[in-house]
């Protein structure tokens, strides 16, 4: 959720985003940034002991009227990326007033992809680009 939420704030000046928790499965409304959660990978950090680093890959999907608006919104997430992004405590009830920080997320390494759309395969004409991150979770 953290990642939602960040998201949610990255975009908070432009109301006509959709962001969703997940790859979209409905009607895709576009304009829409999308996050999925993939393998997580938990190495250990000392020899015999039982504390591991937690790492994650992520995959945020654009979906976007036109190129321009696609870099757009790519450039921003990968901008937003540099920085670590904040993990909070969720269990505090939903949505919390101010929730408890628990720790940060700090992408490793960050790819960016555009996304080729065939006009023959898909109704709508839409740009599309994909970022994978991979996320190391730290307790603050």
């Amino acid at each position: 959720m953290s990642i939602y939420y960040w998201l949610t704030d990255l975009f908070s000046d432009a109301s006509y985003v959709n962001i969703e928790d997940g790859f979209p499965t409905g009607n895709l409304e576009i304009p829409t940034v999308s996050v999925e959660g993939d393998i997580i990978d938990l190495k250990s950090l000392e020899m015999g002991n039982k504390n591991r680093v937690f790492k994650r890959i992520w995959f945020i999907e654009i979906f976007a009227n036109n190129k321009s608006q696609r870099d757009d919104f790519s450039y921003r997430v990968l901008t937003a990326l540099q920085d670590v992004i904040p993990v909070y405590d969720y269990d505090e009830g939903f949505p919390p007033p101010t929730p408890t920080k628990l720790g940060v997320l700090d992408a490793l390494t960050i790819r960016g992809t555009p996304v080729q759309i065939f006009p023959e395969m898909t109704e709508k004409l839409y740009y599309r680009f994909s970022i994978s991150f991979t996320a190391e979770y730290s307790i603050i």
